[in-house]
């Protein structure tokens, strides 16, 4: 054996390089797979539902990088196109405009499952999160710019038109049992944005993504070496981009925030904001300032963020927790409060901010 190694000592290192370098080879192909490593990236902007997009994809090929980036943009539009009650083009604005009392109308099956979702979320929270708050919103006008509290006599009137009670989602379609009432996806409208762009992902093959739809985020896949994606949530009191604090969360996670510093105006040192108390026809005041939730669907996340900073903080966080989601809430003392599953994976940055015990 000895006589033999030595004799063929030259043809057999020959063969270890060359396993080695075909093990090294199928090491770097699989590197791919297994997601070792960093994926190239590129950031996008963008405009859609009235507010700022910022998309930034981790993909190597740079042609269909962008071909994906075209193709959410696309998606992004014709969902605002389908759903927003500004463009008098849609489906939405058409109801709004049309529908017949106590008659049924047949909704393209996609909206009616959107409403299907919501009217769940709204039962389950006794209306805090409600689809036909838009009589009460538009008589505000805050989104608008409208810088005057209306009247006691006009919001009494407006509560009488947003009473959820008064709608009914069947398979065949909805119907509204009272008049002068009207729906409107603006408190769920940028999460089921995000659930169309995650299928875009996903059908693209997508390694990795994050995705900013004004208050909403997705993170999807991986950037590569670290699966783990690291989310600021932003400083209520603070400038835009300033961070309360971050959280832990894994690829295809959707986190929703609701805040009174989005949209708002100040009368008397008083702030107005645009998340609205159905039950009272006021600014939800009830010593929040952010609610921030994290789960896996936007829809979900996007209208619970809303339903839970109306409840408050004692039911919005008992809410969150028994529906499984994680929960950041910042009261307006500063402090923050982290539903159960999320104390250990969130990371406080702000000074002046304490998390509550």
């Amino acid at each position: 054996m000895m006589r033999f190694l030595a004799r063929h000592r030259r043809i057999i290192n020959v063969i270890v390089i060359i396993a080695f370098i075909a093990g090294f080879v199928y090491f770097t192909i699989k590197t791919r797979d297994i997601k070792i490593g960093t994926y190239d990236s590129k950031t996008y902007s963008g405009i859609a539902f009235n507010t700022a997009i910022k998309k930034t994809i981790f993909m190597n090929d740079v042609d269909r990088r962008d071909q994906i980036d075209a193709e959410i943009d696309k998606t992004l539009r014709e969902i605002d196109e389908k759903l927003s009650y500004r463009n008098e083009d849609s489906e939405v604005a058409f109801f709004n405009r049309n529908y017949a009392t106590g008659g049924i109308y047949n909704f393209d099956p996609e909206i009616i499952s959107y409403l299907k979702k919501e009217m769940e979320i709204c039962k389950e929270t006794d209306g805090a999160f409600c689809p036909c708050i838009l009589p009460l919103t538009r008589l505000w006008g805050i989104e608008d710019g409208n810088n005057k509290v209306p009247s006691d006599k006009d919001i009494k009137d407006r509560l009488a038109r947003i009473d959820y009670k008064e709608m009914e989602v069947t398979d065949e379609g909805l119907t509204l049992n009272a008049g002068n009432m009207a729906i409107d996806f603006g408190a769920s409208g940028k999460g089921i944005a995000a659930d169309k762009v995650y299928k875009v992902l996903s059908d693209n093959d997508v390694p990795g993504a994050i995705i900013s739809i004004g208050g909403t985020i997705l993170t999807y896949g991986s950037k590569g070496a670290d699966d783990i994606w690291r989310v600021g949530i932003q400083d209520p009191r603070g400038a835009t981009g300033d961070a309360i604090g971050a959280i832990e969360v894994g690829g295809g996670t959707f986190i929703s925030t609701s805040g009174d510093y989005e949209k708002f105006f100040e009368v008397d040192g008083k702030r107005y904001h645009h998340i609205l108390d159905p039950k009272t026809g006021y600014p939800a005041d009830n010593g929040l300032i952010s609610v921030t939730i994290a789960t896996d669907n936007g829809l979900t996340s996007d209208a619970m963020s809303t339903a839970c900073f109306v409840m408050g903080l004692e039911d919005g966080m008992r809410y969150a927790e028994s529906k499984g989601a994680d929960a950041v809430f910042v009261t307006s003392d500063k402090k923050i409060h982290l539903s159960k599953g999320l104390k250990k994976r969130f990371i406080i940055k702000a000074k002046d901010y304490e998390i509550a015990k």
